[in-house]
């Protein structure tokens, strides 16, 4: 794992990032942006508006396993926190109200606690390419445009830290990147993708999406992850033979 590198890539990520343009006029239909706003505020919460960290019970042994571990652990989540500013920015655009608490929401955070850090990683791994397809959902369809900037923002930095979780599984696991586990992702994908549904969609409807379209853009995203994955670790195999450890992020 080139820690490095990623220090370097979140850093540099700070750069060149132009606010949205929140006081724009907002011309919406009253039933679109009331929907809106139930959605956003939900995403608000999950998406670096809770405990925007490890919670895994075994996080310190995660961050400890290398002296750059929690550096870019850190960059990682305070990248989450920067979705929680902008979707709170998003969400005053458009009137809606802040919650700070869900029953989904509560019981994501006891999962992550549970099963410890390495899992929980691969949790948010998976979430964050569902990510990707609402937001592009939300990007196509909201009609507004500091609210399409907002989502473009955010897809830049998903599309970074799905990068980051294939270069960490490839680089110590190879069986990460075929048979089961690569199943895994994608079982793991269709479930969170229809979670999602389940407690959005009767917004995302009003908004002008539909399940196929979030379907859609989870599965591409899905295999294009797997199919990066693989190659990456073929390049390193290629490169030096690594023993493998399951989901470890030490070096």
């Amino acid at each position: 794992m080139n820690y490095k590198h990623w220090i370097r890539h979140f850093e540099v990520n700070r750069n060149n990032r132009p606010e949205p343009q929140w006081e724009a006029p907002l011309n919406m239909p009253e039933r679109k942006r009331a929907a809106l706003a139930k959605s956003l505020a939900e995403y608000q919460l999950g998406d670096g508006g809770g405990e925007c960290r490890l919670i895994g019970f075994d996080a310190e042994k995660a961050r400890s396993v290398h002296a750059d571990a929690a550096h870019v652990i850190d960059l990682w989540f305070r990248e989450e926190a920067e979705h929680s500013r902008l979707l709170g920015c998003g969400l005053r655009r458009i009137g809606g109200t802040f919650i700070t608490t869900t029953f989904g929401f509560r019981w994501f955070n006891r999962i992550r606690r549970w099963f410890g850090a390495q899992a929980e990683m691969l949790i948010l791994l998976v979430v964050e390419i569902v990510s990707t397809g609402y937001y592009r959902l939300i990007q196509r369809n909201c009609g507004d445009a500091p609210i399409e900037q907002m989502c473009g923002l955010i897809l830049r930095d998903e599309s970074g830290h799905i990068t980051f979780h294939r270069d960490r599984l490839a680089a110590k696991d190879a069986d990460w990147s075929r048979g089961w586990r690569a199943a895994t992702i994608r079982v793991l994908g269709i479930g969170c993708m229809s979670f999602l549904w389940l407690t959005h969609g009767r917004w995302l409807r009003v908004i002008g999406g539909s399940f196929g379209e979030l379907a859609k853009e989870v599965k591409i995203e899905t295999w294009q992850f797997v199919q990066s994955l693989k190659a990456q670790r073929e390049k390193l195999s290629a490169a030096e033979p690594r023993n493998p450890s399951f989901l470890s992020l030490q070096e």
